[in-house]
């Protein structure tokens, strides 16, 4: 397994469209953000109101994350306490409906492995905790749905009335605006992966793969650059998330076998499921280094100074 199980496309709804994440050339930087702000919040809103719950919860906590990364990038002009007070509210948002999610996922990560090492394994060697993580699900479920979405629901409808409220002239239109930003996920990615590297384990990957969805989100948000030299990074950052996504759910796997054994009572079978998760974290985390070390090749400064020279052809004063 080299990628996250994907949930069933948002297209069977084909008049809720995904937004696109990304500023215009001739926009404003604070009318741009503002604009890309509410429409991933409308959008968040959209899918948990019509979407099926596990793509709903899943398409909004990703419209969640491109915001608190373009609170991250313009962290410096907004000021701590407006940007952290963002921060939390959405983060809390995500957690509230985050178990969903997470529980569908592994039961999808075993019906992955199983089709995968069909081949060596005994037939129905996982079935036992198939049917144990598919009830898991539906318990976990049940808590989400109602009156939890609604909630949620309630705190977007708060948030986009503050974005709305948001002043655009607290950010300038220079490229000073964001390169505080830029440079803080840059270095905290670039620091995260050395931590990962040098002494392994399941949440110190996991730290790193936050930060690379970060800049990921970061680096779309600024196509127009160099949409050219854009795809290039867009695609590592992709890859990188994916992969580093899929350790995190053989990690989270791994970790409730151990918790609670009794979903896989056969200690064989338990056994052999274990081995082939830790064989396939480490095969995971090996192909991410190469392509990691290309994408953090340069110094935070170096990497900064460079996309502010792209920014100043893209949006002249």
């Amino acid at each position: 397994m080299t990628t996250r199980p994907a949930p069933r496309s948002p297209s069977d709804h084909p008049d809720i469209e995904t937004p696109p994440f990304r500023l215009g050339g001739g926009e404003f930087l604070g009318a741009g953000l503002q604009r890309v702000a509410l429409e991933e919040i409308d959008y968040a809103i959209a899918a948990l109101r019509s979407f099926r719950l596990d793509i709903g919860v899943h398409e909004s906590r990703k419209a969640f994350r491109r915001v608190r990364a373009a609170l991250r990038l313009v962290r410096d002009p907004l000021g701590y306490g407006v940007y952290r007070a963002e921060n939390v509210a959405l983060r809390d948002l995500g957690r509230l409906i985050g178990g969903s999610r997470d529980a569908t996922v592994m039961v999808e990560t075993v019906v992955g492995l199983s089709y995968l090492y069909g081949d060596v394994l005994q037939p129905g060697a996982f079935d036992t905790l198939r049917s144990n993580l598919l009830e898991r699900d539906k318990l976990i479920r049940r808590r989400v749905t109602g009156d939890r979405i609604e909630s949620v629901v309630t705190g977007l409808e708060a948030a986009r009335d503050r974005f709305a409220a948001w002043d655009r002239h607290l950010l300038d239109d220079g490229f000073e605006s964001v390169a505080g930003g830029l440079h803080r996920v840059y270095r905290r990615g670039r620091r995260r992966m050395a931590d990962a590297y040098r002494e392994p384990s399941s949440e110190a990957f996991h730290v790193w793969r936050k930060r690379v969805r970060y800049l990921r989100f970061q680096m779309a948000l600024l196509e127009g650059m160099w949409p050219e030299l854009q795809r290039g990074i867009a695609t590592d950052l992709e890859y990188l998330a994916d992969a580093l996504g899929a350790e995190h759910d053989l990690a989270e796997l791994h970790r409730l076998l151990d918790t609670e054994p009794e979903m896989l009572p056969s200690d064989t079978a338990r056994q052999v499921l274990q081995g082939i998760l830790v064989g396939n974290q480490a095969r995971l985390r090996r192909a991410c280094e190469p392509v990691g070390a290309r994408l953090y090749s340069e110094a935070p400064n170096d990497f900064v100074r460079r996309l502010g020279g792209y920014w100043e052809v893209w949006r002249p004063a």
